[in-house]
């Protein structure tokens, strides 16, 4: 009775968040560009790595984008990674940052284009977390909610 009681459990534990999906990649990010004398900064960035999601999918990511700082000190990030699949499917993921979570490493994410495989996904906003190590390779993770 109690592996009947766990069995079932389990199975509502897995459906109980099937609208939610959580993507974990690691990286080397390459990030180049300008530093003005009014301490404002223009920088294109550039990544690359793999992913694995709570679903069992994995595969490859590349990464482009810019990261900003106007005269104020105000930071921006917006990246765009294509995330391409075990099965040569994709998804892309808009990643962004403003000011209020430029040193945490936090922001937000939206998947903004997919292949048919992953349409269940499109529109999807996430939570975005990085950590950085040696200042260019990251782990980074999304928990996103679609409908």
């Amino acid at each position: 009775m109690k592996k009947i009681i766990l069995i079932f459990a389990l199975i509502f534990a897995s459906y109980g968040n099937t609208n939610e999906i959580t993507f974990e990649g690691t990286g080397k990010a390459d990030i180049n560009g300008y530093t003005f004398n009014d301490n404002s900064s223009y920088k294109l960035y550039k990544s690359n790595g793999h992913w694995k999601s709570s679903t069992g999918d994995f595969g490859l990511h590349t990464c482009l984008g810019t990261v900003t700082t106007d005269k104020n000190g105000k930071n921006g990030f917006n990246v765009y990674c294509k995330n391409i699949s075990q099965n040569n499917d994709y998804f892309i993921m808009k990643i962004y940052r403003d000011s209020e979570y430029q040193e945490s490493g936090a922001g937000r994410a939206e998947i903004v284009e997919t292949s048919k495989n992953y349409s269940y996904i499109l529109g999807a906003e996430c939570s975005h977390a990085v950590t950085y190590l040696k200042s260019s390779d990251y782990f980074a993770m999304q928990k996103c909610k679609f409908r």
